[in-house]
């Protein structure tokens, strides 16, 4: 029987079709009132598309419909992978079943035991975290039990009402193309949903589930270890620094707490009103390590205490966020991803060529996504290679597996939202390793007089001062980004890409959408020689048009993968001694950036949130 009589035939039966299937009584509820009310606009838009896997997997709010994250989403996404992964995996992968995580967020560990259900139910093993984890840590167990696939519930850094589903393939790696595509069409195939997956009340006491917790969390703190070298696990030790640190409301704490110990580290001080898992996140707005209000209790628990270094995961602690106390100036550092990106690149270099003197530079490589600072590019010039991604880890991590197969070592990748891979052995952002990395290299340097601070001087005074400015608009209406790239791409007339905008004359255009560079580049990029960038192929993520200036300018203009977000990314690079000179420079590249996107973006004119 219909229930659903809008008056449009697509939505009608669309909102009909999920009435048949969801069994869920709060979310079945919602559509039934959306269609007492007559909400037929709010139905058009979760009802009539579904999400698909973006820079960081299925990413939404909690609700009814198939933009939604919900029961009969996770359920119908679990079925196409299920289904996927019996066409095309093969038989030893298959026997090793799948690993599931999930945060802390509402419905997250419903919706792992809702996965589980459906492969349990097609007779594939799961290994199941019974207790809350890091994102990193379902990647490392894919990958330890070569199993088919990882699948990890997390909206990560997201507004409490939202979640998400991140999947990792056999490599440890986010899915990306022709997985992602293919799951998606297998998930059409497989809309159905048996009454028996909605029943998970015995799930966890299957045969075919086992608790993976502790084996895998064991195994990870190996590697931990395996990871530092002698040298740096005994200075660890001896320098014993404190450290303020954060799980920002999330899943890091206990993890960070046995890292800490693992490689020699003196335990870190928690800010206990963010110790513990809570999905509303009640101190801060915005879990996002990025926003500066979410290091404020970490620094006022640093500075209670006396203690200079503070490091903040995100709450699925795949990110890490650092703060330093500078003496000097009496004020904290909060270092940027693109400037901890340049501090831990140089130091796993260093490490590693402490390992093996006689590494060979052509074999190693660091890997940076493409709105990412280039500062990186000249530390390791001479030393290794450097290749760049599209954004989102997905690329870096898959790129520097096929590195691997190609018997190249990956000794770093970074993008500048505070995201780091300190091994291959994770090959996904990870931000318990990364916070080891950190205060192993806090220790380091403290042993020599310095700080992290001046050590990034030092890099400044050998490579150049590699100033960013990063920002974004908030655009509800795809309307509007249409709008804003056609104009860009007819800017002079035409097909007539911008030669000036604001005070810069614009040299170089690469509108990567489009697959369009003006004038046309050279093919010596390094990534168009490294396979599995993302970026040697047509370009299917949203907007992104990077800019080249007769300045020294650089900036890419690009669309979020999982917000409604058009962010700007610039990076100017120069001679600036001082920490004044410094200051000075950030200050001119900002009015300078603040006048080109304004004129490229016209934000007052398009309604733009800043």
């Amino acid at each position: 029987m219909s229930v659903c009589n809008s008056g449009d035939v697509k939505l009608d039966a669309a909102v009909n079709a999920w009435l048949k299937h969801d069994k869920n009584p709060t979310t079945r509820q919602e559509v039934l009132d959306d269609i007492k009310n007559s909400r037929w606009e709010k139905l058009k838009k979760t009802m009539l598309h579904r999400q698909k896997f973006g820079t960081a997997g299925l990413r939404g709010r909690m609700g009814a419909g198939y933009t939604c994250m919900n029961d009969v989403v996770v359920l119908q996404t679990a079925q196409g992978i299920c289904s996927y992964i019996q066409k095309v995996s093969n038989n030893a992968q298959i026997k090793n079943g799948i690993v599931v995580g999930f945060d802390g967020r509402h419905q997250s560990k419903r919706f792992a035991e809702l996965t589980t259900k459906v492969f349990i139910s097609s007779s594939i093993p799961v290994h199941l975290f019974s207790m809350v984890c890091p994102t990193p840590l379902v990647s490392f167990g894919t990958i330890m039990y070569g199993a088919a696939a990882g699948v990890m519930v997390t909206a990560s850094h997201n507004p409490k009402e939202d979640n998400g589903y991140k999947v990792y393939w056999s490599n440890g790696s986010q899915i990306i193309s022709p997985h992602d595509d293919n799951i998606l069409d297998e998930i059409l195939q497989c809309l159905d949903i048996p009454d028996d997956h909605w029943d998970i009340t015995e799930v966890r006491a299957h045969e075919l589930v086992r608790d993976c917790t502790t084996e895998v969390t064991d195994r990870y703190m190996a590697y931990i270890r395996d990871s530092l070298h002698e040298d740096v696990l005994e200075t660890n030790k001896r320098a014993a620094i404190d450290v303020v640190y954060s799980a920002m409301h999330g899943v890091g704490y206990e993890y960070v707490l046995k890292a800490f110990k693992t490689a020699g580290l003196k335990a870190p001080i928690s800010v206990k009103q963010q110790q513990d898992p809570d999905p509303d996140f009640p101190t801060v707005t915005f879990p996002n390590p990025e926003e500066s209000e979410c290091l404020a209790l970490s620094k006022q628990e640093a500075e209670q205490r006396g203690v200079s270094l503070v490091l903040v995961n995100d709450p699925d602690a795949d990110r890490l966020a650092v703060a330093e106390f500078d003496d000097s100036s009496k004020s904290w550092k909060v270092f940027s991803g693109n400037e901890m990106g340049a501090l831990l690149g140089w130091w796993l270099l260093t490490q590693h060529y402490k390992k093996d003197p006689s590494a060979n530079a052509e074999d190693l490589y660091v890997i940076a996504s493409i709105v990412s600072s280039k500062m990186l590019r000249a530390i390791v010039d001479g030393k290794g290679q450097f290749v760049e991604t599209l954004t989102g880890f997905k690329w870096m991590g898959n790129c520097s597996l096929l590195l691997v197969q190609q018997n190249k070592i990956p000794v770093f990748a970074f993008e500048e939202a505070l995201g780091y891979m300190c091994d291959v052995r994770v090959p996904d952002k990870d931000g318990v390793s990364a916070a080891v990395q950190v205060a192993s290299l806090a220790s380091h340097l403290r042993s020599k007089g310095m700080s992290l601070g001046s050590q990034l001087q030092r890099l400044y005074a050998e490579y150049g001062y590699h100033v960013s400015h990063n920002s974004y608009y908030i655009c509800h209406e795809p309307s509007t980004i249409q709008k804003i790239f056609r104009r860009i791409r007819n800017y002079e007339g035409p097909g007539q890409y911008p030669r000036r905008v604001g005070s810069c004359g614009v040299t170089r255009v690469t509108d990567f959408t489009a697959g369009v560079t003006a004038p046309p580049a050279p093919r010596t990029d390094t990534h168009l020689r490294v396979l599995g960038t993302g970026l040697d192929q047509d370009y299917t993520s949203g907007e992104m048009v990077m800019f080249r200036c007769d300045t020294g300018l650089s900036a890419c203009v690009r669309t979020s993968g999982t917000e409604p977000k058009l962010k700007y990314y610039t990076e100017l690079v120069c001679r600036a001694d001082t920490v004044s000179e410094q200051e000075e420079m950030k200050s001119k590249l900002k009015e300078i950036v603040q006048k080109f996107i304004n004129e490229l973006l016209q934000p007052e004119e398009n309604g733009l949130i800043g």
